[in-house]
């Protein structure tokens, strides 16, 4: 067939979609409990999902000349959906002026290790950390626990659960977990709810004859706090890293993500440090894992990826980021940067300087910066997740070199959905692909300059402007305004094009759109 054929066929098709008969939402549309299963068709369901701008994804590329010569002729050569004047800028956080914890007890030791993991439930910040007392080896990894009601002033509360030094009286809930990762699992029994992923010393040689050093294990607790050891291991692979897992309420499965190394040896090291990807229905057992992410041929030759810090984005659909932990073997040096994907499958790095750098010299900040695990609410709606930062470079991590207690937690903040963000720094606009949603009012996350101003249209698929919702009729929105609805002259409500197809259009001037959502 003429592909010429095809596009109008595909067209008329779509166009006769637009026309076909409204049916009311599913429950599961109306009360989502988590983001719908991703959908990779056109025309793409946004339902009441947060939407974030990681990518192109779901905005239309448009045609600087009209496809067809009947359309050129019929918009004398005017340009077709095409975006202007905007692009994805990465956002960075700004990092709390002094740490939120530091070595300070016995338990603590002379070290705070970088791998942690922060959650917030009911009104409560919980934080899982690694201390250690000697830096002589990764097996004498403490997991502490300390917590806050307010995430600035902490406490590490004597749980009296583990003896260390003759004394229960310590934060202590795990002893040799080195890479710990904490995570809730909803789908759990109550015995269960929490689960840990560390790692440890494989019990047994692999076929080959070689000893791998440390292989992935787990521990179940019905608190976060008493902890269960799993007597097997959940993965037989080499990763002596901050591992992350979750259970992922979309996939119904466990998810991990872990270190490799490409090329590998037969023992499980090899070149370089990448990130692999696995999951499997049962936590006690999962599949070999796959690369995801590794560096890219216009990184140094000298560079590993050294942790993952994945997580989802939260409350969104369709999105993962990763806050990998960069090595710099040259310079010996560790920076966060920023990655992000629509499937957890398939990622790339919106831009290849660092997220979060290590700091000027004689900062205490200049030799290694890594984010941990959990992205939590804070106030005046922003979010915070932990940071650790050292001094010392990487190979200088060492007893010999430390001569009073190092190390410690800080936090960085950033706006809610704030990673990245669509942006005009003068004025710009683009459309989306053909979608449909379920709600009944448009909000936004927009910020701007002064002077800067959100318009939103909503368009039939071919780009004529649907009665009353026309990006001129908008009132518009603008300065710092956080999940604000759109209005056409004074009115919000826009029940009455559920399910409809049609396109969105953002003109946006001066400012950053960094989520959208039909609520």
């Amino acid at each position: 067939m003429h592909r010429r054929t095809f596009l109008k066929g595909t067209i008329a098709g779509a166009l006769a979609l637009g026309g076909a008969p409204w049916r009311p939402p599913t429950e599961a549309q109306l009360n989502p409990s988590a983001p719908q299963t991703p959908v990779r068709t056109l025309p793409i369901e946004l339902g009441t999902d947060k939407q974030v701008f990681l990518d192109w994804w779901f905005i239309e590329p448009g045609y600087g000349v009209p496809f067809t010569v009947a359309a050129q002729r019929a918009r004398a050569w005017s340009p077709l959906f095409m975006p202007r004047g905007v692009r994805l800028t990465v956002v960075p956080p700004l990092l709390s002026p002094e740490p939120i914890l530091v070595p300070d007890t016995p338990a603590d030791g002379l070290f705070i290790g970088a791998y942690c993991t922060l959650l917030y439930e009911d009104g409560v910040y919980r934080l899982w950390y690694e201390g250690y007392e000697t830096l002589q080896s990764d097996e004498e990894a403490k997991i502490c626990y300390a917590e806050s009601t307010d995430g600035r002033r902490w406490i590490k509360p004597k749980l009296g659960l583990i003896e260390y030094k003759g004394s229960r009286e310590n934060n202590i809930v795990l002893l040799g977990a080195h890479g710990a990762t904490i995570f809730k699992d909803p789908s759990a029994p109550p015995s269960e709810r929490y689960k840990l992923l560390y790692v440890d010393r494989a019990t047994e040689p692999d076929p080959t004859g070689t000893q791998p050093l440390a292989w992935l294990f787990g521990a179940v607790s019905p608190d976060g706090l008493r902890w269960t050891r799993l007597r097997e291991p959940v993965l037989k692979h080499t990763s002596d890293t901050q591992n992350v897992c979750l259970y992922d309420v979309e996939l119904k499965r466990y998810v991990a993500y872990v270190r490799g190394w490409e090329p590998q040896t037969r023992a499980g090291f090899g070149g370089r440090r990448v990130v692999k990807r696995t999951e499997a229905a049962d936590f006690r057992r999962f599949a070999d894992p796959e690369i995801v992410l590794m560096p890219a041929p216009d990184d140094p030759p000298d560079v590993d990826i050294y942790t993952n810090a994945y997580h989802r984005w939260p409350g969104a659909a369709r999105a993962h980021l990763m806050l990998p932990a960069f090595y710099h073997r040259a310079a010996d040096t560790v920076e966060v940067h920023l990655a992000v994907s629509r499937d957890g499958r398939r990622w790339f790095r919106p831009r290849p300087h660092p997220y979060i750098p290590v700091g000027p010299p004689g900062s205490g900040a200049e030799g290694q910066v890594y984010a941990g695990v959990g992205i939590v609410p804070w106030p005046r709606g922003q979010w915070a997740f932990p940071v650790a930062r050292l001094g010392l470079t990487h190979n200088l991590v060492r007893p010999e070199y430390i001569t009073r207690p190092l190390g410690g937690i800080w936090l960085a903040i950033l706006r809610e959905d704030g990673f990245m963000a669509l942006e005009a720094e003068t004025e710009g606009e683009c459309w989306t692909q053909v979608v449909s949603f379920t709600g009944g009012e448009l909000r936004v996350n927009f910020w701007s300059h002064r002077g800067g101003r959100l318009r939103v249209g909503l368009v039939e698929p071919d780009g004529t402007p649907i009665p009353g919702y026309a990006t001129e009729e908008c009132d518009g929105v603008e300065g710092d305004v956080l999940w604000e609805p759109i209005r056409w002259k004074g009115r919000s409500d826009c029940s009455t094009l559920r399910g409809k197809l049609l396109r969105i259009h953002f003109h946006i001037r001066r400012g950053r759109l960094y989520a959208f959502r039909f609520a």
